[in-house]
């Protein structure tokens, strides 16, 4: 199985769909300002096959990192994908050594169990994942993020976050769709043609390909409101709350644990 074939895949499918998303990634890492070379505990939710969680090791090389998903076979690509890097050539080994300090971990988010202890992360990130939730199990969420931070660690979530203005959001959801069928018009794959082809490719060399995760979704495409997530977070007991990144509907949210 050609997994670097099907994570550039699915790298170019996300981007397809999201406006600027290495620069969010590239700002979750940044706006820390943790040293470069800082032994850093990095908790990734919602971490699919790893995109955000290997932008992270290319930040902060000495982290360990865990990354955790309702998704077995995402899942399966982001071991499979550090486990033939790490066997890969000298270069390859060379820039992404630290593969070896990711822990892949299946968890449901909402059990609000197994995939952190309390006060272990320096940082806690999120992309693209947490809009399947309720305000409920989002709120449980947060709380949890929140318990799982060391005193002044830092939170990101990058994700859609709806305005608080329907209106306004329905604007938003018109121009990012427009954009996005521009990009498909272009020749980019959308998500059904990227997932018929990969079962496919699992599916000849004999690997299970059992999403159990399609029973996740309770949330909307759209996200939950702006305010929603600034009060949550503040509830939660976080401080400097901030929106540091936006792209219609598209947000950067931060937040810290006091000291």
């Amino acid at each position: 199985m050609n997994w670097s074939h099907w994570f550039e895949r699915w790298e170019a499918m996300q981007s397809a769909y999201l406006p600027q998303r290495q620069r969010r990634f590239d700002l979750m890492f940044r706006l820390p300002n943790f040293p470069h070379d800082a032994p850093l505990r990095i908790l990734d939710l919602g971490c699919g096959p790893g995109s955000v969680t290997f932008a992270a090791l290319r930040h902060y090389p000495n982290a360990r990192v865990v990354a955790v998903d309702a998704d077995p076979v995402l899942l399966a690509m982001g071991k499979a994908l550090a486990d033939q890097r790490i066997s890969g050539s000298a270069r390859q080994r060379d820039s992404v050594a630290s593969v070896q300090s990711v822990e892949f971990v299946l968890a449901d988010l909402r059990d609000g169990a197994g995939w952190a202890a309390d006060g272990e992360f320096d940082l806690v990130v999120s992309a693209t994942a947490l809009h399947w939730l309720t305000e409920a199990h989002l709120a449980k969420v947060y709380r949890r993020v929140f318990r799982a931070l060391k005193p002044g660690g830092a939170f990101f979530n990058a994700d859609h976050i709806a305005a608080d203005d329907p209106a306004m959001q329905a604007h938003y959801r018109d121009l990012l769709h427009a954009w996005q069928r521009a990009n498909f018009d272009a020749g980019a794959e959308d998500w059904d043609g990227f997932w018929r082809g990969f079962e496919a490719a699992l599916a000849q060399d004999g690997i299970p390909a059992q999403r159990e995760a399609v029973t996740y979704w309770e949330g909307t495409d759209d996200g939950l409101p702006r305010q929603f997530h600034l009060d949550t977070l503040r509830a939660c007991g976080f401080a400097d709350v901030a929106v540091h990144w936006q792209d219609l509907g598209e947000v950067l949210v931060g937040a810290r644990k006091p000291l």
